[in-house]
């Protein structure tokens, strides 16, 4: 009878302490209040991707609308395939007009995300101002671009480097595919 009475206490202390330990709303709205908080310290949009992604990947055994948090992640990857492009076209040497109307594109597009364009609108306006003539030559000012030791990786060079495999870029990209729904 004692033998009963201690296996049925552990399972109590046991399931108890499990409970104690369970995440909450209340975890979860703490998650996003850190997550604001780099957005207010205006963190790269790298980093809020990956805050998102685990704020994710902890709530979603949890009965949380996660729903604003897919959203958010999904207009951050958009914008940062916009914003490699954007990149691509400056490194090919585009005529300042294409580049003008990507930056134009960009930032009317995801005026209201996360991120920090305020570096885009400068270098619009500058390239708004070379086109004038007001301007001084686009080669000169180096404001937007990253630099290489500090810049995310690329996903080729993950992959040639075994940091990422076809596997998880097939899942990344399923994951876009997930959330059709909100394509503007």
């Amino acid at each position: 009878m004692k033998r009963h009475i201690s296996i049925l206490l552990s399972f109590l202390f046991l399931f108890l302490f499990s409970i104690s330990f369970a995440l909450t709303e209340k975890d979860f709205e703490h998650s996003m209040n850190f997550y604001q908080k780099l957005v207010e310290k205006k963190v790269s949009v790298e980093e809020l991707i990956f805050t998102l992604k685990k704020v994710l990947k902890k709530y979603n055994d949890i009965e949380v609308n996660l729903t604003p948090v897919r959203e958010k992640l999904l207009t951050l990857r958009k914008f940062r395939v916009s914003r490699d492009f954007y990149r691509r076209l400056e490194a090919r040497g585009a005529s300042v007009d294409k580049r003008i109307a990507a930056l134009k594109r960009i930032l009317i597009k995801f005026r209201n995300i996360d991120v920090d364009l305020s570096g885009m609108e400068r270098k619009l306006k500058r390239l708004q101002e070379v086109k004038a003539g007001e301007g001084e030559e686009l080669e000169k000012f180096e404001e937007f671009e990253v630099e290489k030791e500090t810049a995310a990786p690329t996903i080729e060079a993950e992959v040639e480097e075994g940091e990422i495999s076809g596997a998880e870029i097939e899942e990344e990209a399923e994951d876009l595919e997930e959330f059709k729904e909100f394509k503007p």
